[in-house]
């Protein structure tokens, strides 16, 4: 009787999670935003944004690592009151953004950094800090696409193995190379303990058939069988482990 209470607790949960997801993705508002005094006169919805000394302004450098996110009209989470001299402010979620084609058409999924233009992106082609992902193509010369805006620090280059090392030396000490940091490190935990748990499973799989075979000589085919089976199990999944870590640190 508890355990069914708890597994209709459990469902409900889920549901409503589930419910609440729908609701969210349904609504064409970006996600969360934070009311930030305004600097810049000329700022309006869909400009890229910084931090300034006298407030806030349009990003005018590419790659401006001061990057702050995009202006917006609203959003489903408003953080601080807002005032006459405010805007609201994306940090992360859903909205739309200006973007030029000046370093080429943007396709879905590059990622957008700040331009040379006043509050405009462009398609980001080397290694700096972005505003997140454009989530439907662009060929035009100025004009405005949704983004998922998620201000991070990200490498262009397809690392090699001791570039994923040299990545996680250096980011120890530059605070914006941290989610590349933890990617690459997950990569690694996936990747070895993958071929160790793999490694210690064969191991283990032989020796157990090894003995098998030598206390029931008349089951050896059989247990044969159960050991190529078991092996094969084993190589996959293990392979499924560095495949999963090699996609993470190329994609």
């Amino acid at each position: 009787m508890k355990r069914m209470r708890k597994f209709k607790l459990i469902s409900l949960i889920f549901l409503g999670l589930f419910i609440l997801s729908e609701i969210i993705l349904a609504q064409s508002l970006p996600l969360i935003a934070s009311n930030f005094e305004v600097a810049d006169p000329e700022a309006k919805p869909g400009d890229i944004t910084i931090k300034s000394e006298g407030g806030l302004i349009r990003a005018t450098i590419p790659y401006d690592p001061n990057l702050l996110g995009v202006a917006a009209e609203s959003a489903l989470i408003i953080f601080s009151k807002p005032t006459a001299s405010t805007l609201p402010i994306v940090t992360w979620g859903e909205t739309l953004v200006k973007v030029n084609s000046i370093n080429g058409e943007i396709k879905k999924g590059d990622f957008i950094t700040s331009s040379n233009s006043a509050g405009v992106g462009q398609k980001a082609t080397e290694s700096g800090f972005v505003v997140g992902k454009a989530m439907e193509d662009f060929k035009g010369e100025e004009g405005l696409i949704t983004m998922f805006v998620n201000i991070q620090y990200v490498t262009m280059e397809k690392p090699t193995l001791g570039g994923v090392f040299s990545t996680i030396i250096s980011g120890l000490g530059r605070p914006e190379n941290l989610p590349e940091v933890l990617r690459y490190l997950f990569a690694l935990l996936v990747g070895g303990g993958s071929f160790m748990i793999g490694f210690f499973s064969f191991v283990k799989a032989l020796r157990e058939g090894v003995i098998g075979i030598s206390r029931n000589p008349l089951a050896t085919r059989s247990i044969r069988t159960a050991m190529i089976l078991n092996l094969m199990g084993i190589v996959i999944l293990t392979l499924a482990g560095l495949g999963l870590a090699l996609f993470v640190i190329l994609y």
